[in-house]
């Protein structure tokens, strides 16, 4: 099978503006927030905190992720996994799924591969399934959540 840019299907300029912005924020984003935040975050201050934490002792699923990303983009990824870094792994997925449409877009390609692109027709096929993903990824984390609390409420 050829890989050249000619034999590839057509992506209209627009669209393949509107994907390189995507993706491009999405590995650019997460990033500069981080950096922007790390003096506050490793200083120990607390720049805000968390309602459900405060009002019930029970961390919510993002809870901690925050410095999660602030500790891994600071360059001390032992101490990002003290907190939620599910998150940073979701990071990283999306990061990696981005990167290669943005090579795939280079190259004048459809920038979702197809093999990603038959993984989310799946998962959009039912509802059920959709539901179910999401609250997997939501349970999972905050039960990371909940193993991390001492850190997390430190």
């Amino acid at each position: 099978m050829s890989t050249l840019a000619s034999d590839a299907p057509h992506v209209p300029p627009a669209r393949r503006g509107a994907l390189a912005a995507v993706a491009g924020g999405t590995l650019l984003v997460p990033p500069a927030i981080s950096l922007a935040l790390a003096p506050s975050v490793t200083a120990g201050k607390t720049l805000w905190a968390c309602p459900l934490l405060h009002a019930t002792g029970v961390p919510c699923p993002a809870c901690g992720a925050t410095r999660a990303f602030v500790y891994l983009f600071s360059g001390d990824p032992g101490t990002a996994l003290r907190f939620n870094w599910l998150w940073v792994v979701l990071w990283l997925v999306l990061a990696a799924i981005s990167l290669a449409a943005l090579f795939r877009l280079a190259r004048g390609r459809p920038g979702v591969a197809p093999r990603v692109a038959s993984a989310g027709r799946w998962v959009a096929a039912s509802a059920p399934r959709s539901l179910g993903v999401a609250l997997g990824f939501v349970l999972a984390a905050w039960l990371l959540a909940l193993v991390n609390l001492d850190a997390i409420a430190a």
